[in-house]
């Protein structure tokens, strides 16, 4: 009889989060400005809590205390801004001058595109090969106005608001500020309100959500970054003028797992093909694409498996599956989100299962959460 109550227990909270997903979609709706400023500063705070924590294991000189949680994450507010400072002060000045040159340039660049393409035309024709690349430049295939219109429509204004848009910036980083300083709190309360027997349970799970977001967050931060300095710095090297912003673009879309980075190399391909660069424009390209395959080869075989793929637990094929999926449910937020929302999913059955079967729950990555100093959970009866 207890396990047909569990049972039940087990199916109502699944109809509860399945209700409540709707209702967010629902609202989401209508406030989706606010919810995604909430998911950006979640985000962040899920970013600097590893930083936050390892200042707290310092201990103060003499007193030998540990310092607390809020002076921890002001200090580490206060290099971040640093950080920014810094990065504004040496690199803003090269990106105004980019994005001033592009602007300036734009017919004439676009004039050399076409004129290349022609060059290029000409020697398809010579070898009997039926195809216009000024043409396709030109009037290019639905599909791929398709794909420009939809990233035009998620991407653009994203990267338009956080750019541009000071003030929304600081509430982001008020909003994450207010994470790192009261999630604990928030946590502790909510898990007063469930029964005394499930609270452990609700704990181990709720650690597992961390672990998997937190992991998934830091790492596929991390390896965008990398991605993009590396680059940044290879296209300065091939001498691409637009190096900075190609880097920031390369960021940008590494942060899609396992295919992002390919979608970075392509306006590195433009850049190298339209461009002056220190080598001929096809020599040129062809060392863009080589650098964008020893980048994303060294990202997907080595930084991704050790910094995201051990957090989210799933293949490499099921990543690519849930990937598409969820590029064509919700475009580009659907990729965004796909994987850690299909982890955070198969995660929930498990510790569902298993308190329905009434059986011992243990955290799934076989590491206990560490307060203070480290421990370790036993199984919950």
């Amino acid at each position: 009889m207890e396990k047909w109550t569990r049972l039940l227990i087990v199916t109502a909270t699944v109809l509860l989060l399945l209700t409540l997903l709707g209702l967010v979609i629902h609202l989401g709706t209508y406030i989706h400005h606010t919810l995604l400023l909430f998911s950006l500063g979640a985000l962040i705070a899920y970013a600097l809590d590893p930083l936050v924590e390892l200042l707290r294991r310092i201990h103060l000189p003499k007193s030998h205390q540990v310092p607390s949680r809020e002076i921890c994450v002001a200090s580490v507010f206060v290099v971040l801004f640093a950080l920014i400072g810094l990065g504004f002060w040496s690199l803003g000045g090269a990106l105004v001058h980019q994005v001033s040159d592009l602007q300036q340039n734009f017919p004439k660049d676009r004039q050399m595109a076409l004129d290349r393409a022609a060059s290029f035309d000409k020697v398809l024709a010579a070898r009997n090969v039926h195809f216009s690349l000024t043409q396709t430049l030109l009037h290019p295939p639905k599909e791929a106005v398709a794909v420009g219109e939809t990233l035009g429509k998620d991407v653009v204004p994203l990267l338009r608001h956080l750019a541009t848009d000071i003030g929304e910036s600081v509430i982001v980083l008020l909003i994450a500020l207010y994470f790192l300083l009261f999630a604990a709190e928030m946590r502790e309360r909510f898990n007063g309100l469930l029964p005394e027997s499930l609270r452990p349970r609700a704990d181990l799970l709720e650690t597992d959500v961390n672990r998997i977001l937190g992991g998934f967050v830091r790492g596929q931060l991390i390896i965008a970054l990398i991605i993009g300095a590396a680059a940044a710095v290879g296209c300065l090297g091939i001498g691409i003028k637009p190096w900075l912003l190609i880097g920031l673009f390369v960021v940008a879309a590494s942060l899609i797992p396992v295919f992002g980075p390919y979608i970075g190399a392509i306006p590195a391909i433009i850049a190298a093909l339209v461009g002056h660069t220190h080598f001929a424009p096809g020599i040129a390209a062809g060392l863009v694409v080589l650098l964008f395959v020893v980048i994303n080869e060294a990202g997907s075989k080595i930084l991704y498996p050790k910094l995201v793929g051990k957090a989210l637990g799933l293949h490499t094929v099921l990543v690519l599956f849930v990937l598409f999926a969820g590029l064509e449910i919700g475009g580009i937020v659907g990729v965004l989100f796909a994987a850690p929302v299909t982890a955070l999913a198969i995660v929930a059955v498990v510790h569902l299962y298993r308190l329905w079967q009434d059986l011992p729950d243990t955290l799934l990555a076989g590491v206990a959460r560490v307060e203070g100093q480290e421990a370790e959970h036993e199984p919950l009866p």
